[in-house]
């Protein structure tokens, strides 16, 4: 009777605790909802006035390069991190990704950095043959921007349909496989088969052909295209402060310090990018273990957990990317920083 009594009592504080968290979680939700206005203003405020300082460091660049040249560097670094922080289409694709897809830490990174740092090779691209070769007007390289931000809206939208695929077919996948070693326990596991509480079943030493009636989680590796995907439809879209400090090197004349200032955007960018997708991953993880607490030594709720949250995150980024493609179609939306 007291051992009953003991289990209530921690099964009642395990309830209340998780209780108390999600009160917690959603209410911190909630503050960051309701400052959210407010935080953007800010935001592209503190975008302009950096963006001005960035003008005035390489109009200086101009003057005297080995007196400035370092402090350019080292604000564009700045810039990129600040940068970062902000709303963006790239934020909200790697967050939706890597919190529903069980990514490691180190691809989290590798996502992040390359994405950012191809955003800023593609404006070089981008300044280098308009501006620098076919000597096209600022207005029209920012023309030029904004079609390769629908492109990049698209590949968020196609990025969707990946991951809704790939769920609906492991989910199918993982059906047909429990159907099968259900009819293998009927026919061939029909022998006394004691379960003690020392007895587990672990997917390292079992295979879906043991015989025995446990689910079997299979390894998910995500296919490369999708991986090239995701980092496509975060870095094509070239960033319009990058593009204009580009233009603006090149109008005075040290064009070259205007590309390391863009490359050093990239890192800073790639900086923040990466605690926001470790963050993400951890977050996952956290919940994770939260929702299956409670479900020891059960790997079959948590991978079809994952499956939904997978498919959940698919339809998130297809009406995401929509969404953006609309709003850029239909609004000639100007940069913050003008």
């Amino acid at each position: 009777m007291n051992l009953l009594t003991t289990s209530l009592r921690t099964s009642y504080l395990a309830i209340a605790t998780k209780a108390v968290i999600l009160a917690l979680v959603f209410a911190l939700g909630f503050a960051v909802y309701s400052e959210w206005g407010a935080f953007v203003l800010t935001t592209i405020e503190w975008q302009k006035l950096l963006h001005e300082m960035l003008a005035t460091h390489i109009n200086a660049v101009s003057e005297d390069i080995f007196k400035y040249g370092g402090a350019l560097i080292a604000l564009s670094f700045g810039y990129g991190v600040f940068h970062a922080i902000g709303p963006g289409h790239g934020k909200a694709v790697i967050v939706t990704y890597l919190g529903t897809n069980q990514e490691s830490v180190k691809k989290g990174i590798f996502i992040s950095f390359t994405a950012a740092i191809l955003q800023s090779v593609v404006a070089i691209v981008l300044v280098s043959a308009l501006a620098r070769v076919l000597k096209f007007k600022l207005a029209d390289v920012q023309s030029y921007g904004d079609d390769m931000a629908l492109v990049s809206y698209v590949l968020v939208v196609l990025l969707g349909f990946m991951m809704v695929v790939g769920s609906i077919r492991r989910m199918i996948k993982l059906r047909r496989s429990n159907k099968q070693i259900d009819i293998s326990h009927h026919l061939d596991h029909s022998h006394a088969h004691d379960h003690h509480e020392s007895h587990h079943h672990h997917a390292d030493n079992h295979s879906s052909e043991c015989g025995c009636s446990h689910t079997h989680v299979p390894k998910q590796n995500e296919s490369i295209w999708q991986t090239l995907t995701v980092i496509l439809s975060m870095g094509f879209r070239p960033c319009s402060g990058a593009i204009v400090v580009l233009i603006y090197a090149h109008l005075v004349g040290v064009y070259s310090y205007g590309v390391i200032a863009t490359l050093m955007m990239g890192v800073g960018t790639g900086f923040s990018v990466s605690l926001i997708a470790v963050a993400t991953l951890y977050a996952r993880s956290w919940l994770e273990r939260f929702i299956n607490s409670s479900e020891e030594g059960n790997g079959f709720f948590a991978h079809v957990f994952s499956h939904y949250i997978r498919l959940t995150g698919g339809v998130i980024l297809i009406i995401l990317g929509w969404s953006f493609y609309n709003a850029a179609s239909t609004i000639s939306a100007g940069h913050p920083l003008f």
